[in-house]
């Protein structure tokens, strides 16, 4: 008899999201011999990529999943599960009516798919989006909306049966967290972008996000996990992601990254916490079952 190994599933949107996002605490628990997969729900057709980058690949879509592969190995995990759904763009946007957009899914249907695997991989720990998608990306918030319910579902026989007559037997994972980050930072850089020449309410890569919106809402923080030890991997894993680079924001911007790439911060979704929990493992309180060894 040997303990149950540890496994953790991210359910992400995009090609780069566990990389720009969560690289440290997936170098973190691969380095542990994590079992650590990732859903990956589109293929990140939308994003905007230099022509020159482009030679030798028939499509965006085919050269973004090119780069997630690469960060993949690089992160060392078990498994990258793609869904193959369309880019939606940005919160109103015209891909948002594509009929082949994430955001444009029946959310039962998706949340099928991410229960099929959670019921295969069988994580004690499930990780998506917080609510508002980090960023309001419709992407983000439709694939955090089918997880929580997947979540859920997993462990419910009654849900999906179709899946347990092919094999795949209910399954309840322990915990579920939601990545997010302390709004309070970024709150004083808006007031302050103004006198860095620079306007809050158009940034990044294609100036489509706004930062006045992001820092409206604020989930708090149950896990503060370290991934200081890390950013050479996690460097790595963003390099993978030539297309999606953004160099611009000057030092200003350089320094918030720096700060924000010290610890990956979570909100445990569930068993509900209170205000004054503080992990810094997502493992923390899980129980393993025995399981035979053949």
């Amino acid at each position: 008899m040997a303990l149950e190994n540890r496994r953790l599933l991210f359910s992400l949107a995009h090609p780069d999201d566990e990389s720009f996002g969560y690289a440290g605490t997936l170098a973190r628990y691969t380095s542990q011999d994590v079992d650590v997969h990732l859903i990956c729900a589109t293929n990140g057709d939308v994003g905007t990529v230099s022509e020159e980058l482009m030679e030798g690949f028939p499509s965006v879509a085919a050269l973004r999943l090119w780069e997630l592969a690469c960060a993949a190995r690089t992160l060392d995990l078990s498994k990258v599960h793609t869904f193959g759904y369309r880019d939606s763009g940005m919160q109103g946007s015209p891909d948002n009516e594509h009929p082949n957009a994430l955001a444009a899914q029946d959310i039962d249907e998706v949340t099928r798919r991410v229960t099929h695997v959670i019921r295969q991989v069988r994580p004690q720990v499930v990780v998506t989006f917080d609510p508002d998608g980090g960023y309001g990306h419709p992407d983000h918030v439709a694939i955090h909306h089918a997880t929580v319910r997947a979540f859920h579902a997993a462990g419910d026989a009654t849900r999906y049966p179709e899946q347990l007559e092919a094999g795949l037997a209910p399954y309840q994972p322990q915990k579920l967290y939601y990545g997010t980050f302390s709004r309070k930072l970024m709150r004083f850089l808006v007031n302050i972008m103004p006198l860095f020449g620079a306007d809050p309410t158009r940034m990044g890569r294609n100036k489509d996000m706004n930062y006045k919106e992001i820092v409206k809402n604020e989930w708090p923080i149950h896990a503060r996990i370290g991934v200081g030890d890390y950013q050479d991997v996690v460097q790595q894993a963003w390099d993978c992601h030539a297309s999606q680079q953004f160099t611009g924001g000057g030092l200003l911007t350089r320094v918030v990254s720096h700060i924000l790439r010290s610890d990956d911060t979570y909100m445990r979704a569930h068993p509900p916490a209170n205000g004054k929990l503080r992990e810094s493992d997502l493992f923390e309180g899980v129980v393993f079952q025995e399981t035979e060894v053949d």
